[in-house]
């Protein structure tokens, strides 16, 4: 088995794989400023946040294997994956992602029950909880950013409830 900085293209599999580095970095920030109100380290806490924090793009594995399978783009995806085209898959997520509207759970209704779970969590000190509920709402938080910043406004798929 080659070495893992051998395999060819990794860089550039990285580079348009970075949406999910940001994930990455948002949970770790989230633990960090945890630990400064709580005045506690715990490494629990931080795997938890960095867990947190990538479990909400699950909703894009489920439209793919599930009720999306049908859909042009999953059936673009299952092509580039079938030829072994890693590259072009990865700028096909990169630059398709955020077109896809039909997300269960990408939605300000998630975003608000979220935030209920923090509100009620730091009440009841659910620590878990709201470490948890916390570094999803900052993913979806990124999220929206991240479509005025792409698309130049939010997606539609923000402002209503299911898929859409």
């Amino acid at each position: 088995m080659r070495p893992l900085y051998k395999i060819k293209g990794l860089g550039f599999i990285f580079w348009h794989s970075r949406h999910m580095f940001y994930h990455l970095l948002i949970g770790l920030v989230w633990a960090w400023f945890l630990r400064e109100i709580w005045n506690t380290f715990n490494v629990r806490w931080i795997t938890l946040s960095v867990f947190g924090s990538l479990l909400p793009d699950i909703d894009h594995f489920i439209y793919f294997l599930g009720y999306g399978s049908n859909d042009n783009y999953t059936k673009q995806i299952r092509e580039f994956i079938r030829e072994r085209q890693w590259r072009n898959l990865c700028v096909f997520v990169e630059n398709g992602h955020k077109r896809n509207t039909h997300l269960t759970y990408h939605n300000y209704y998630t975003m608000v029950v979220l935030f209920a779970v923090i509100i009620i969590s730091s009440i009841f000190e659910w620590q878990t909880s709201v470490i948890l509920s916390g570094a999803m709402f900052f993913h979806y938080a990124f999220d929206i950013g991240d479509d005025v910043i792409t698309l130049g406004h939010i997606n539609p798929n923000w402002r209503r409830w299911g898929r859409g």
